[in-house]
């Protein structure tokens, strides 16, 4: 006799935002060849410009390369939501240990600073961007 399991819950797909530590909010960087993500990476930042509370993000580890429809969705996002991120995001740390590809990101971070309404910091160690985060939430009052 062959019994049929059927499975009473679904697949649960993590958030791409880790909101477990809020006012930081972790954005753990997507494993490289991933793509689609793009829209549900705009609703999860929705989600936490909903709180309207200040936050600080956070990225460890290097940049994968983004897919053309995921970049697209996201920076489309960003446009449209530029005012909300420049009131709510203090800033962006990035944490790369690797000092080469930090120069690199640094240099890249620099041309770029124009399009975020937010700082935009590199760290070699996440106790360095950990400390950074923490003095810059406890500065200003997270509610408006």
């Amino acid at each position: 006799m062959m019994v049929q399991i059927t499975k009473l819950h679904p697949e649960v797909t993590p958030p791409l935002f880790d909101l477990s530590a809020f006012p930081l909010v972790r954005l753990p960087m997507p494993e490289p060849g991933i793509a689609g993500y793009g829209e549900r990476w705009a609703a999860e930042f929705d989600a936490v410009l909903a709180r309207t509370e200040r936050f600080v993000l956070l990225n460890i580890g290097p940049i994968p390369d983004e897919a053309h429809d995921d970049r697209k969705a996201r920076t489309l996002w960003l446009k449209r939501r530029r005012a909300e991120l420049g009131r709510l995001c203090l800033a962006h740390l990035h944490v790369e240990r690797d000092p080469d590809r930090r120069a690199m990101m640094q240099d890249r971070a620099e041309k770029m600073a124009g399009a975020f309404p937010y700082a935009l910091a590199l760290f070699d160690s996440e106790d360095a961007a950990l400390e950074r985060a923490w003095t810059l939430l406890r500065a200003v009052p997270l509610t408006l």
